[in-house]
């Protein structure tokens, strides 16, 4: 009686595209980024690595801001101003692939957030939260 046939390749696709999976995320994943903390434990800074990004700076006061979106996650475009230190709550997050200055790819988590005093909300890149002191 004949055999049915079987697949002798497919471990070895199975292991290859595993592979993949985890060099990818060693590759993209991770990346030191602060995570925020839970929702209303969460403040707007304008850490080292939120200002190389580009996601924060100064106004013409002298007041750090961060820069966001109104609409959608974004690194650049910038739609909106948030004041440093002010408590937020997030309300939602989401990755978003970028593409840095030296032209590489890799997913950014963002965050829609919530100023937690009056209510003024919008997308930053979770380079620029950090839990409350």
């Amino acid at each position: 009686m004949k055999r049915p046939y079987a697949n002798h390749k497919f471990p070895v696709y199975l292991l290859f595209w595993l592979g993949t999976a985890v060099t990818l995320s060693a590759c993209f994943g991770g990346g030191g980024e602060e995570q925020p903390a839970a929702a209303g434990q969460t403040v707007l800074t304008c850490s080292e690595v939120c200002a190389q990004q580009g996601q924060c700076g100064q106004g013409v006061d002298g007041r750090p801001l961060i820069l966001g979106r109104h609409d959608r996650p974004e690194t650049r475009e910038h739609t909106i101003v948030f004041n440093v230190d002010l408590p937020v709550t997030v309300l939602e997050t989401r990755d978003q692939t970028i593409q840095s200055v030296d032209g590489q790819f890799a997913m950014q988590p963002f965050s829609l957030v919530i100023l937690n005093d009056n209510g003024q909300q919008g997308w930053v890149a979770n380079w620029c939260l950090a839990a409350a002191p």
